[in-house]
């Protein structure tokens, strides 16, 4: 996207240390332009607006659509489609304009915006048949209104074909306007029109003729197919507000109502046109995804706000006071239905349906388009100690690596500190086969961390590690340490070492409470004398997993290399274990199973029989 691109170049130049950022940072100053044409796109929507309906409406309909929560969240995501919307609306918004009051300015501004939008989407084409819809229904209307009035402007055949010689000279400016616009800022049209031209094609063919190449929830079901005429329709319906829906329905109603005048109403069958046409357009295609359907969302939202403004002016009856207040509640309302999910403004679903917890938990459709609660995870994972140095298994790594500062891999990596699972990829099984197993076994543990929006999880993050029960060590224990331990027991390899050599011990504990303090764990080699002949005092795991990140119930494998003394004599050596706090030394006691108080707040466990050195 050339947009972004510019954005980036810039950040480079202007930014120290840009390109040593957190991915997210990178694409935060990338979608500046993005956001500030989008603004400044509804901005112009409202005086276009304005011309084509009045102020209030106009106020209306654009307040509504910059506080919607599906426009924001595509808005602020690093695609094509809420530029292509931006533009294909603003192309509309001409084209009525000029409708309502002439003016060839405004068929070639119309073009530009056209041109612009076919630039950044190939779906934007539909805005040429909108236009032929617009202009036909437009001398249409301009027809019945003569013959009502006793006009007989149509009535010979010289008069259709000078009404069909206005519209070819509206269209071949129209298409003048976005042909120069096309090739102006597109380099490569330059020097290889045909062949751009034909990759163009060849790209929207296969586009529009391919199934989206990753599984789709649709009410209930997961497909590689097209889900069907129905897919649109629910996701435009689930995606407005308890705001826009009623009020969009309203706008439907008015049309048909008398009191409003002629371009009044036509106006408003065009506005209401685009959105059936480009959203049966987008249906015919394969490929699907609800951010597809955006510029149909966007035209709902217009229609929306003139079904509350006629409404309101009904009730009110000619009360102004009234009717602003009405109009304010209504924007106040979508602004409390917006505003409070910042940043995750996807997240939204409408409550007329349920709200989001119904709608997801019945799989009418995914959720978790955007990737929401993916930085919050990364947040959580780069918290913890030593996070630089953690290694992170995901689904789909693209989206995590923007906010997590260690090291984002695959789940079939063998070296992983922490799963982390994306509802939209569990929900569709995507990928399934690089995730399904790991998902079965640790779905039944206990996450260390869920990121949750209306009681939905989004997020799940686990720590790694081996299901953990009788069975898994040699030698058990079950010795309480403290009042929030258990150490389990313990394997110890090799049995048998030689001075110099190292072996490795591995505890498994149990937390019996949350823990309420860090704790460091010491394990001491000791000679049949009781002298200490190699020590390791770390926190649990090497410092990557401190015991106040223990959770009740959870159970961890913990692992530690001694190394014999090389002028340690031979015998069968013990190994003394226990946890004590760094700051004052001070050990936790020990209880053995049968409740006896260990001495020295230690447990001695059978450790390696140590040989004499070789040679």
């Amino acid at each position: 996207m050339w947009l972004a691109g510019i954005a980036r170049q810039l950040g480079q130049v202007f930014i120290p240390g840009f390109e040593k950022q957190l991915l997210s940072r990178q694409i935060a100053v990338e979608l500046l332009p993005l956001a500030l044409i989008i603004s400044l796109a509804i901005v112009l929507a409202y005086f276009l607006l304005r011309r084509i309906f009045d102020r209030q409406v106009a106020g209306t309909a654009a307040l509504l659509l910059a506080l919607d929560p599906f426009h924001i969240s595509i808005s602020k995501t690093l695609h094509v489609d809420a530029l292509m919307s931006v533009f294909a609306m603003i192309s509309a918004l001409w084209l009525l304009t000029y409708i309502k009051a002439g003016g060839k300015s405004r068929i070639v501004l119309s073009g530009i915006f056209s041109g612009l939008a076919l630039l950044s989407k190939t779906s934007s084409l539909f805005l040429f048949p909108y236009l032929l819809l617009c202009l036909g229904v437009w001398k249409l209307s301009e027809w019945q209104a003569a013959r009502r009035g006793e006009e007989t402007p149509f009535s010979r055949w010289r008069d259709w074909l000078r009404a069909g010689g206005e519209i070819l000279g509206v269209v071949l400016l129209w298409v003048l306007a976005l042909v120069v616009v096309y090739v102006l800022l597109w380099p490569s049209m330059w020097v290889q029109p045909k062949d751009t031209l034909s990759l163009a094609y060849g790209e929207t063919k296969r586009y529009t003729g391919t199934p989206h190449p990753r599984p789709l929830l649709f009410m209930g079901q997961t497909t590689l197919e097209d889900p069907g005429p129905l897919f649109y329709p629910v996701n435009l319906a689930l995606k407005t507000t308890v705001v826009t829906l009623p009020c969009f329905l309203l706008g439907l109603a008015f049309v048909f109502d008398r009191n409003l005048s002629r371009r009044q109403r036509l106006a408003l069958l065009l506005a209401i046109a685009f959105a059936v046409f480009f959203t049966l357009q987008m249906t015919l295609a394969l490929k699907k995804a609800a951010r597809y359907d955006l510029p149909a969302f966007q035209f709902v939202t217009m229609v929306a706000g003139a079904g509350a403004v006629y409404a309101l002016c009904r009730l009110a009856r000619g009360r102004r006071w009234l009717l602003s207040l009405g109009l304010f509640l209504i924007v106040a309302a979508q602004f409390a239905v917006s505003v409070p999910r910042h940043p995750y403004y996807g997240t939204h679903y409408n409550h007329i349906f349920g709200g989001p917890k119904a709608i997801l938990e019945k799989g009418i459709v995914a959720g978790q388009e955007q990737a929401e609660g993916l930085d919050i995870a990364a947040d959580y994972l780069n918290g913890l100690p030593m996070s630089p140095l953690l290694v992170v298994g995901t689904q789909v790594d693209e989206f995590f690596v923007q906010y997590f500062d260690g090291k984002t891999v695959p789940m079939t990596d063998d070296k992983v500190d922490y799963l982390v699972f994306a509802r939209n990829t569990v929900v569709r099984g995507m990928d399934a086969w690089n995730w399904q197993s790991l998902w079965t076994t640790y779905q039944t543990r206990q996450p260390k961390f869920v990121v949750s929006f209306d009681d939905v999880p989004y997020v799940w993050v686990y720590k790694v590690g081996p299901p953990i029960d009788e069975t898994t060590f040699a030698h058990p224990i079950y010795a309480n340490v403290g009042q929030d331990f258990r150490l389990l027991g313990y394997d110890l390899e090799p049995a048998r070492a030689r001075a110099g050599e190292s072996v490795h011990l591995t505890l498994y504990w149990e937390t019996i409470h949350k823990p309420r303090s860090d704790y460091t764990v010491f394990t001491h080699l000791l000679d049949p004398s009781g002298q200490m002949r190699g020590q390791k005092d770390n926190q649990p795991q090497g410092g990557m997993y401190p015991t106040y990140l223990w959770d009740q119930g959870e159970r961890i494998q913990d692992k530690y290399e001694l190394t014999i003394a090389p002028d340690a004599p031979p015998g069968t050596y013990q190994i003394a274990v226990g946890m004590y706090t760094l700051a004052t030394l001070e050990r936790l006691s020990i209880t053995d199973q049968n409740g006896s108080l260990q001495p020295d707040d230690r447990l001695l466990i059978a450790g390696p029989e140590v040989l004499w050195p070789s040679g």
